[in-house]
Formats: C-alpha cells, sequence, structure tokens
C-alpha cells in the first residue's frame, strides 16, 4: 500500500506542478502586450513571473538532487562493480591538483602580454594549469590506450 500511495502522490504533485506552470505561463502570455515597457510588463504579471520561476527553481533543485541521490546510491549498492570508475575519479582529480598546483606558472602571461593582450597573473596561472591538464590526459590516454593493446596480446 505505502509504494501504491507514494506513486500516486508522486503523480498528483506532477499534475499540480504541470497545470500550475501552464496557468502561470497563461496568465503571463495573456496579459502581456508588444509594444509594452518593462514597468508596464512587471505592473501587469510580474508577480505571476516570480511564481513561475519559484516553480522552475524548485522543480531544477529536487531534479537536480534525485540525481546526485540516486546516482551516489547506484554507485553504493554496487560499490565492488564500479571500483574503476572510483579509481578512474581520483586519477582525473590528481591529474587536476597537479596540473593546476605543481605544474602550472605564468609563463602564458609573457606570451599575451607580448602580444598586447591584458591578463592577470590568476588568469595565467589558469591558462597554464589548462594546458598542462590537457597535455597529461592526453599523455595518460595514449598509454592507457597501449597498455590495452600490448597486454591484450599477451592474453
Amino acid at each position: 500500500m505505502g509504494d501504491k500511495g507514494l506513486r500516486i502522490g508522486l503523480s498528483i504533485l506532477r499534475i499540480a506542478i504541470i497545470v500550475a506552470g501552464a496557468a502561470l505561463t497563461w496568465i503571463i502570455l495573456s496579459n502581456s502586450v508588444s509594444e509594452e515597457t518593462w514597468q508596464e510588463g512587471n505592473e501587469s504579471y510580474g508577480q505571476y513571473l516570480d511564481q513561475l520561476f519559484y516553480i522552475i527553481y524548485a522543480v531544477g533543485i529536487v531534479a537536480g538532487a534525485a540525481a546526485v541521490l540516486f546516482g551516489l546510491a547506484f554507485f553504493l549498492m554496487r560499490f565492488r562493480e564500479k571500483i574503476g570508475t572510483l579509481i578512474g575519479v581520483i586519477v582525473f582529480a590528481l591529474v587536476g591538483i597537479v596540473s593546476f598546483y605543481q605544474l602550472s606558472d605564468s609563463t602564458v602571461l609573457r606570451a599575451y602580454e607580448a602580444s598586447g593582450i591584458t591578463v592577470t597573473e590568476g588568469e595565467s596561472w589558469f591558462a597554464g594549469g589548462g594546458l598542462w591538464y590537457v597535455y597529461l590526459l592526453g599523455l595518460i590516454s595514449i598509454a592507457s590506450i597501449v597498455w590495452a593493446e600490448v597486454s591484450r596480446i599477451f592474453k
């Protein structure tokens, strides 16, 4: 009974959100004219537009939270099967940390200054870190492809 009640409740909620969004959209469209100023539009249907945005924000937040929570739950339920994915994400993050905090410098800044473009030192460090990140990921991907092909030969 609990599962059926939850489904019915969520269906009613979904229909209510759709009806509220459609009704607010109809009110906004029916009150707007093509040659109105922002002030006139805000006075005519501004409060309805705010309500519509609140619905959009709420649905977006709930959908994002559900995606993250269900993704984490699925990952944790099949943790042993997904250990390779976890290792890949950790390596990806470590390569990024090394690229941006150990290898990057302001070398790009001199090239920008020579061409007359104004760039801050922080932007230069970020650009340098991004370049190192791409280079390292490229090398790692080439090495992993070579490793996979060579190990396949000996299997």
